[in-house]
């Protein structure tokens, strides 16, 4: 949504201080880029580095080409809780004894163990990590890979428990290697395994829906009681004899500690989580591959809540049964992990309702798999994975359904997501609210890829962002905090007031700040010091630094309008310092207001 200005602004800046937003033309010129574009496009990529599994075997089955073979049950294969033998899993794999942050990795044996068979060549597996350490992430690749630049599970702080699911192609021994780049236990559960075929097949095809099909949400009934289950009836979502579902599985308003696990219905209950929470009132989302029973001819498959909490089912495809007709369509293609997108450069961050589009490494596919991670986000949100140019936005109007979500400001969570593709623009990346965005590629279902039903995605202005705010002076070495409110109470505090109805940050408007000279730390004591080309830097809670330069300074009444009639003279795009004075500018006297003007002359994100 495009925010407007607030409606006292209008009231105090006059017809001819119009407040309009600052838009990215705007931000670009600023920034001196050569070129402004409205839509953040990420550029198609070479075929070349994405691996041999991208190479097209003879006939319409792709060389690595895959189909799902259902397990019965997920089974747990690695816990480095409890080491085998009493022999530690983790080795180091850095060398330096002086490295404060050395990786920690376990290699794990996947084909031939578990049920899963002896030829499989990649897997679902289930990633859990607990945190002993902040600032940490998980990368699951085929083993004998030197480690990719890609990750499937972050942790933000300690004791932080994150599960993610992930589909692996394994290494040439059968094995992937997991790694965890600060302390923390790996918990890996199998869900499901693929085998190589060379032909047209009827089960283990993965079929997605056109909308992901919500088919379960607890919220309209009861809570799931600490230890309870729930069942999932799939009704007509799927045939009878689907092998798999693949779901959105969703907990919020938990009551505590605990996981939750997928498994076919009236089955027994394996030891293995497909998601994981680790506080009460806690809102988690994890992609899971379920296996499902027939109950009465539904398909069904049950959920167990360890911890308890709401439950929330959404159907995004599903992997066919014996009785489907035979395809080549479906079949999964897996791929050597490789980060596709990655938004802290150079492209920058989503900011609330903007979308980027990526090509993806296939151009025969119909769906990609794909690890996607909102990273610093801004607050409350989430994004959106869908096909190319099949979505636009429109105030009132958003996406469907997400694909990752994220509570809190500055929170990084990941999902796995299996999106379709639009033939040669990708997938598209949608913010409800704003978040760096990685997009890790790990392979593609085969079909035909859709057709394009917009254009391009335009976005809208970053929003704009009021108080409270960090005002730095640097030549005065002055550092402030500024806030809405009541203007005594403010300044008298020792702070920064943001004059009520002047512009917010990303605004092309008059912002206008008042401070004390003398008393409560006299924080504008020598504002009239300052000369043209000293700067003032503002940084926003959204963190966004703004530059300005000071241009002029003029002597006023200690009139309002005659304060804000010199806080709009030198440009539409400045920030005004605004504190009582004397006649030749010095501290001070309430009869007069010295106030100095500086211009935007650049915007920035860190």
């Amino acid at each position: 949504m495009l925010l407007t200005p607030r409606d006292d602004h209008d009231a105090d800046l006059g017809p001819s201080d119009q407040v309009v937003d600052l838009g990215v033309d705007r931000r670009r010129f600023l920034l001196g880029a050569a070129a402004a574009t409205a839509a953040v496009m990420i550029p198609a990529v070479a075929a070349a580095p994405w691996g041999s599994s991208q190479l097209a075997a003879a006939g319409s089955v792709p060389a690595g080409a895959t189909r799902f073979v259902a397990l019965g049950s997920q089974v747990r294969l690695a816990d480095t809780r409890r080491p085998t033998g009493g022999t530690n899993l983790y080795s180091d794999l850095d060398t330096a004894p002086s490295s404060p942050r050395r990786p920690r990795a376990i290699r794990v044996q996947v084909a031939g163990r578990g049920r899963v068979p002896a030829d499989a060549t990649a897997a679902a597996l289930v990633v859990t990590a607990a945190a002993r350490a902040g600032g940490n992430f998980v990368s699951v690749f085929p083993s004998g890979l030197d480690t990719p630049q890609v990750s499937n599970v972050n942790l933000d702080h300690p004791g932080q428990i994150m599960a993610n699911l992930a589909f692996v192609r394994l290494g040439d021994d059968g094995a992937v290697d997991v790694v965890t780049h600060d302390d923390a236990d790996l918990m890996i559960d199998v869900a499901g395994s693929f085998v190589p075929t060379d032909a047209a097949v009827a089960a283990g095809r993965m079929v997605s829906l056109d909308v992901p099909r919500r088919v379960h949400d607890t919220r309209g009934t009861a809570v799931v009681a600490p230890g309870g289950t729930t069942r999932v009836s799939l009704g007509t979502s799927v045939p009878a004899d689907a092998a798999a579902v693949v779901v959105n599985l969703t907990t919020t308003g938990t009551l505590g500690w605990g996981f939750l696990t997928c498994h076919p219905a009236d089955s027994v209950r394996p030891d293995t989580s497909n998601l994981n929470v680790d506080a009460d009132g806690q809102t988690r989302a994890a992609l899971a591959v379920a296996e499902i029973a027939n109950v009465d001819g539904v398909a069904a498959f049950d959920v167990f809540s360890y911890g308890g909490g709401h439950v929330i089912v959404d159907v995004i495809g599903y992997l066919t049964g014996p009785s489907s007709p035979e395809s080549t369509d479906g079949l999964f293609v897996p791929a050597d992990p490789v980060r596709i997108v990655d938004t802290r450069t150079p492209v920058g961050r989503l900011w609330r309702h903007h979308m980027l589009e990526t090509a993806v490494p296939t151009s025969n596919g119909a769906a990609a798999v794909m690890n996607v991670t909102a990273v610093d986000a801004l607050g409350w949100g989430f994004l959106s994975v869908l096909p190319a140019r099949t979505f636009r936005w429109s105030r009132g109007a958003v996406p469907a359904s997400s694909s990752v979500n994220h509570t809190s400001s500055g929170e990084t969570v990941a999902n796995q997501v299996i999106s379709r593709i639009t033939a040669d623009h990708g997938v598209a990346v949608y913010a409800s609210e704003g978040a760096h965005v990685l997009v890790d590629y790990a392979g593609y279902f085969t079909g035909t890829p859709g057709v394009a039903a917009t254009s391009a995605p335009s976005n809208p202005a970053p929003q704009t962002a009021g108080p409270p705010w960090t005002l730095r002076i640097p030549r005065l070495g002055v550092v402030s905090q500024v806030y809405d409110g009541d203007s005594v109470a403010v300044t008298d505090a020792g702070d920064t007031w943001h004059w009520t109805g002047t512009g917010d940050m990303g605004q092309t408007a008059n912002v206008a700040l008042f401070a004390h000279r003398t008393d409560a730390g006299g924080v504008f004591r020598y504002i009239d010091r300052l000369v043209a080309g000293d700067t003032v830097e503002i940084v926003t809670d959204d963190r966004r630094l703004f530059v300005y330069e000071v241009v002029q300074r003029h002597l006023t009444s200690d009139e309002r309008n005659d304060i804000l009639d010199a806080v709009r003279r030198d440009g539409s795009a400045t920030v005004s310092l605004i504190a009582c004075s004397k006649r030749d500018f010095s501290p001070t006297s309430l009869d007069w207001r010295i106030v100095v003007n500086a211009r935007l002359v650049e915007w920035s994100e860190f």
